[in-house]
């Protein structure tokens, strides 16, 4: 039963691998096919349901964007944007899987060390992942106020807050959740060598 456990985790660890390339190869196509479309023919049948599917990505960015041309520019931000979700995506799905299987293969073997350094470790990952998704879902205004954010918010503030106390925020910049990361970086560093555990 664990071996199908260990199997199943591969098979989503390609699937999350699949899943971000396609994320980015269909906004990427999108945004291309509606740059081409608005040069050839700006008010063909086309242009008009390209638009449609990809306004609601692009006006959220636009309105924000403080220049005269920003629906111009506002889909190179999407495609950077996407770029950006599907790399952390990737790193901390991978992140969490790979805790998933240890605390599998330590089950499996017998191990419960290793199984408690796994669990360290993907408590830590899983950490990573509300933090980076907070900080993400933070740039963006029109999700500021909504039900997200506030989750985020509050399953992080109480590690974030002794932080910012240590840095306070430099005018609209704040570099608490950077410390913070890198202190989580290394802590799972410490993790993987205090209990010797291997990289699968």
């Amino acid at each position: 039963m664990l071996y199908v456990l260990i199997q199943l985790v591969n098979y989503l660890r390609i699937a999350v691998n699949w899943l971000a390339i396609a994320m980015v190869v269909i906004v990427v196509g999108l945004m291309l096919l509606r740059w081409v479309l608005l040069k050839v023919s700006p008010f063909g049948g086309l242009t008009y349901q390209i638009r449609q599917l990809t306004d609601p990505m692009i006006w959220p960015i636009a309105q924000n964007l403080p220049m005269p041309n920003a629906m111009n520019v506002a889909p190179l931000f999407v495609v950077l944007a996407t770029l950006l979700g599907a790399f952390f995506l990737k790193w901390l799905t991978e992140d969490v899987l790979r805790a998933l299987e240890g605390i599998l293969r330590g089950l499996l073997d017998g191990a419960p060390l290793v199984m408690i350094g796994w669990l360290f470790y993907g408590t830590i990952s899983v950490f990573l992942v509300l933090l980076i998704a907070r900080i993400i879902l933070s740039w963006m205004p029109f999700l500021r106020d909504g039900r997200l954010i506030w989750t985020l918010t509050s399953l992080t503030e109480p590690v974030m807050a002794p932080f910012r106390r240590m840095i306070p925020p430099l005018g609209m910049f704040d570099l608490s959740p950077i410390l913070l990361i890198l202190l989580l970086d290394f802590a799972q560093g410490a993790i993987l060598s205090v209990f010797g555990l291997r990289m699968f």
